[in-house]
């Protein structure tokens, strides 16, 4: 009788064994490698909504030269490079300074705003937000946007600017010049000139 009722747990046992605890088992695994999976898949998403840059350094400060001889510094916070880009450019979020030089290693003059992005196709510079240019000469361009085209050598803008110098200060809407600050014109021209009086 003994014999008769262990053989009817252990049926009892295997058949509990096969029918609950097997699909459970099974059903365990297969809820967390599906979780596994769409975690993956999550992440995968998440991450590539995130525009992160494929370089960043902080603290740097390039220095462009040629035939050894120092052409433009630049000192900047923070940069991002993106290269998987269709046009390839880099940011400087926290904003650059930018110094130009002669050939005899002189600073003719500068430009620092709060935000920059370097198209590296076209070699432009779009600085935005409060860009001062100053040259060697003292006249100083204020703006909120500016584009130095590295190429020619020029700065320009098609919004508001202001140049102050020791004629006085001339506003208007359109600025053109050397990178240096030299022969600029501003469009849309108006402001106060100081004239000396005559004796």
């Amino acid at each position: 009788m003994r014999e008769l009722q262990l053989e009817h747990d252990n049926s009892f046992l295997a058949k509990y064994f096969k029918n609950i605890i097997i699909p459970a088992i099974a059903g365990i695994i297969m809820f967390f490698s599906s979780c596994e999976r769409n975690n993956i898949e999550k992440i995968n998403q998440i991450t590539a909504e995130i525009d992160a840059p494929d370089i960043a350094v902080t603290n740097t400060e390039i220095v462009f030269s040629k035939n050894g001889r120092i052409e433009v510094k630049l000192i900047s916070n923070q940069i991002n490079r993106y290269f998987d880009e269709e046009e390839p450019y880099t940011e400087f979020p926290e904003g650059l300074y930018v110094e130009f030089y002669d050939s005899t290693n002189n600073v003719t003059s500068f430009i620092k705003a709060n935000y920059c992005i370097y198209d590296e196709k076209e070699e432009l510079w779009t600085a935005e937000n409060d860009v001062v240019s100053v040259s060697d000469e003292g006249d100083t361009l204020n703006t909120d946007f500016l584009i130095w085209d590295q190429k020619k050598e020029k700065i320009y803008s098609d919004q508001y600017v202001r140049i102050t110098n020791e004629d006085g200060i001339i506003h208007g809407k359109g600025f053109e010049a050397n990178q240096d600050l030299s022969d600029w014109v501003i469009k849309n021209s108006s402001g106060t000139i100081n004239v000396e009086n005559e004796k």
